[in-house]
Parts: structure tokens; sequence; C-alpha cells
């Protein structure tokens, strides 16, 4: 059975993939975008694809660089630790992402409702039910619904979870050998 930090590795170059395709698409629906307006014929859903792809890249990529710790970081205080406090605060930064990411599920299981799709057997009926109209609105130009375009949020969710908890278990693992 593959361990939590070998499917968070897999799943992060997946997610690494993703977005790189998703950025060459922004870069062809923009490129296309500009030449069709050059020529008169500009095409009104380019900008708006383009958005969605940049949006579900942006996503993708964010969370597979949890799984390598390579976001941001502001190293004053983590610069005068030792090696103990060190591994600390890394296991607490971790904790925190997986908190959050976790609690970024429940809030997006609850704005979904997939229980409520079910049961009611609609959108419409969800709508009517709950005024949840996530599964209705469409988008302005392309013709889609919404929804498409946030499914990145439970993908984000997570995924963030799972390298978050696959750093989380290497944290206790480097603490329990340097106990």
């Amino acid at each position: 059975m593959p361990t939590l930090q070998a499917i968070s590795t897999r799943l992060a170059r997946a997610e690494a993939a993703l977005a790189g395709a998703m950025i060459a698409a922004v870069l062809a629906i923009t490129g296309i975008g500009a030449i069709t307006r050059y020529f008169g014929a500009p095409l009104l859903w380019a900008d708006e694809a383009a958005i969605a792809a940049m949006i579900w890249s942006a996503f993708l990529g964010a969370s597979a660089l949890f799984a390598s710790r390579g976001h941001m970081a502001i190293e004053l205080l983590s610069e005068r630790l030792g090696p103990g406090g060190l591994r600390g605060l890394s296991l607490a930064a971790d904790l925190v992402v997986l908190a959050a990411a976790l609690g970024l599920c429940a809030l997006l299981w609850r704005w979904f409702d997939l229980p409520g799709l079910i049961r009611t057997g609609s959108a419409e009926a969800l709508a009517d039910e709950s005024f949840n109209y996530i599964y209705l609105e469409p988008t302005q130009t392309l013709g889609i619904r919404k929804v498409w375009i946030w499914l990145v949020l439970p993908v984000f969710a997570l995924g963030s979870a799972i390298h978050a908890a696959a750093l989380v278990a290497g944290d206790l693992r480097a603490l329990r050998r340097h106990a």
C-alpha cells in the first residue's frame, strides 16, 4: 500500500502537470483571441476561458507547492531556532495548513451540498429548496455552468489536505527520531 508521502508526491506531480497544461491553454486562448480581434472577428468567450484556465492553474499549482513547502516564507524566527525548534516550528506550520485545508473542505462540503443535490434529485429542486444556485449559475460568455470552474476548489482543498497530512506525518517521524 502506498504511503501518504508517496500519494502526496504523485498527486503533486499530477497537479503541477495539470497546472502547466492550464497555463499553456491560457497562452493559446489569449493568442488566438488576439489574432481574431486583429482580424475583426473577436472570440467573445476567449477572455472568460483564459480566466477559468488561470484560476485552475493557480489553485492546482498552489496545492502542488504545499507538497514541497514551496510557498514563500518569512524566515525571521526559523533562522534563530536550533534544529529541534525548527522541527517543532515546521510541525506547527504544517498543522495550521492542515487545519485550514480541512476547514475549507468542510465549507465546500456545505456549499456544494452534494447530499442535498442527491436528495432533491436536481439542481433546480435544490435551488428551490435551499436557495443554493451553485449548480445553476451560468458563465457570461462560455455558456457553461460556473460549477465547472468552481470544482477546482474541492480539488485544491483535498490536495492541500493530503499534502499537509503527509508533511505532518514526516514532521512527527523527524521529531521521534531526534527525541
